[in-house]
């Protein structure tokens, strides 16, 4: 039996138990199971659900509650299988297990509402997935990631925020009013309204999205109000910059499982639509003076093509194609109409009244119980650089700190200038523009990088590559995240690491020396090898004998900088 059989035939299972509790509603689905998916249910109408769950029998309610037992543990078991292939290195299998967890969780997508267990297991998943998706799926031009430390705080929310189940989320009566009357009393450039499922929006910000709102209301300081002038000179409405909150809580790395990236989550396709340059060595959807123009004019061009704004945001979320399908087979419409015939993916009908939602807290975040210090905006001037330069070469020089050009210039990703100078203005902080122009300009050229690109050609292999730079084989692998040292694609990009430089170091923003804070059981061998340095660099860096013996809490650095 296939495994998407399997999972049909345990979800029929469930609708059998069901079916005698729905024979008195008209509301519910002949296939569905205690959820009413007219507008009234969506928005909150009194339905029969709950009434029938009073009057069944306990012997259903045990047969049921096994079977979502059951439910939950297979879900588990093709997770925990393609998570093994996937360390087996046999990805595309891996990643169908994966969808067959996803596909069996969501089968049961009308039992959500009577089942919270299954709405948290499938976020989990989901969750899980995205992570590894970023790890294991980076296209051949796209930096590594490591599994830990800054790939988690880099995550989209979007994944989450599209598997939320409005079904479970019961509204405080008094919020609604609370709501209308913030909306008497402010102004909006953007046609907001409120209805059951923005009502539920709010009371999931407040409540289980009250940690992400609160870290991201307090970024949000660094680029609102620069984005507020962005999108007005675009003429695209102001208060809609406000939907970074649901794309990538104002993080500029942020990075999705869709292979979207920076705040306003462009995919490559989009972001070369509008003149966003994307290569191995630089990403301009994470800068934010050139993607925030170019996401205000996208929303505007979806805008002038659908005629609405809601069926914008609609199209930016799961493209302009979707709601155009729509439209071909069902009839010109609006989003609401699109979103109570389900119509749209879940994704989608969640995406548009979360934006609402985040729009009203953030234009009145205290009101809704929201009480933050917002960051300083940012600020930096820039400096045109004739050669191309790493960028703990320009804080050694300059003395800007390289946590302060890493925060500034996140685009760079691999923490070095482009090849083409031309490509690329450096950030530096306000009044260090000419000190750096002038303590970069002396840098021999031979110290300026410490790293080097090279595309696998035919018939290298990592011990031919590694020889050719003067590096380990062990450096080259771990840097670039290679299981099989034996086994190199052609064309494959790869970073060679040379003296000095630390991937560790550069991703977690570290400081401009770079250091390690010694654990128990490690040893200089272990550390060289897990921050793709060599034993003899560290020797070197840190002053110690060949032997030397290191003990938890000393601190190691990482690179020959001071």
């Amino acid at each position: 039996m296939g495994l998407r059989k399997f999972g049909t035939n345990l979800i029929l299972m469930l609708v059998l138990l069901l079916l005698p509790n729905c024979s008195g509603s008209k509301k519910v689905s002949s296939k569905t199971a205690g959820v009413d998916v007219t507008a009234s249910s969506v928005e909150g109408s009194p339905g029969t659900t709950e009434d029938a769950q009073q009057q069944e029998p306990s012997y259903f309610k045990a047969s049921r509650q096994k079977e979502l037992e059951l439910l939950l543990r297979d879900a588990d078991l093709l997770y925990d299988r393609g998570r093994s292939l996937l360390d087996d290195g046999q990805y595309d299998l891996g990643w169908v297990y994966f969808q067959e967890s996803l596909d069996l969780l969501e089968s049961s997508e009308s039992a959500f509402s009577e089942s919270p267990e299954l709405e948290d297991k499938y976020a989990e998943l989901l969750n899980e997935i995205s992570r590894l998706s970023v790890y294991f799926s980076a296209e051949p031009d796209e930096p590594p990631f490591p599994m830990v430390g800054d790939l988690g705080e880099s995550l989209s929310p979007l994944d989450e925020i599209g598997a939320v189940n409005l079904y479970t989320i019961k509204v405080d009566p008094g919020l609604e009013d609370l709501v209308n009357e913030d909306l008497r009393q402010s102004q909006y450039d953007f046609p907001v309204v409120v209805n059951q499922q923005v009502l539920k929006f709010l009371n999931y910000f407040q409540g289980r999205g009250r940690k992400s709102m609160e870290a991201a209301l307090v970024r949000s300081g660094r680029y609102v109000d620069r984005f507020r002038r962005v999108f007005a000179e675009e003429g695209t409405p102001r208060d809609l910059v406000y939907m970074a909150h649901v794309e990538s809580l104002f993080k500029a790395k942020a990075y999705s499982r869709a292979r979207a990236r920076g705040i306003w989550q462009f995919v490559k396709g989009t972001a070369r639509l509008y003149d966003l340059k994307v290569d191995w060595w630089f990403d301009e959807r994470l800068d934010v003076e050139k993607a925030t123009p170019a996401a205000a004019r996208h929303l505007k061009d979806l805008e002038e093509k659908f005629g609405d704004w809601y069926l914008a945001l609609a199209a930016y979320n799961g493209g302009p194609g979707r709601v155009t399908r729509v439209f071909r087979r069902h009839g010109k419409m609006d989003y609401w109409t699109m979103a109570k015939r389900r119509l749209l993916p879940r994704e989608t009908r969640n995406y548009v009244p979360s934006i609402l939602a985040a729009i009203i807290i953030y234009r009145n975040p205290e009101r809704y119980g929201f009480h933050v210090e917002k960051d300083k905006p940012l600020e930096f001037e820039t400096v045109s650089l004739d050669f191309q330069v790493d960028l703990g070469v320009v804080a050694d020089a300059s003395g800007v700190p390289l946590t302060t050009l890493l925060e500034l210039n996140p685009e760079l990703l691999r923490g070095v200038s482009p090849p083409n100078p031309q490509d690329h203005l450096l950030k530096v902080p306000v009044g260090m523009g000419s000190t750096v122009q002038q303590q970069v300009a002396g840098i021999p050229p031979d110290k300026r990088l410490r790293l080097r690109h090279h595309k696998v050609r035919q018939g290298e292999t990592l011990s031919h590559i590694a020889g050719k730079y003067g590096v380990s084989i062990r450096a080259i692998a771990d840097t670039n995240h290679i299981r099989n040292i034996n086994r190199l694609k052609l064309g494959q990009n790869l970073i060679i690491p040379l003296s000095g430089y630390s991937p560790t170091a550069a991703k977690s923003g570290g400081g401009g020396t770079g250091s390690y804070r010694v654990r128990r059981g490690d040893s200089l061998y272990k550390i060289a090898r897990r921050h793709g340095v060599r034993v003899d660099d560290l020797v070197r860096w840190n002053n110690l004998n060949p032997g030397a013996h290191i003990h938890p809490g000393q601190e190691i650095r990482l690179t020959g900088q001071r």
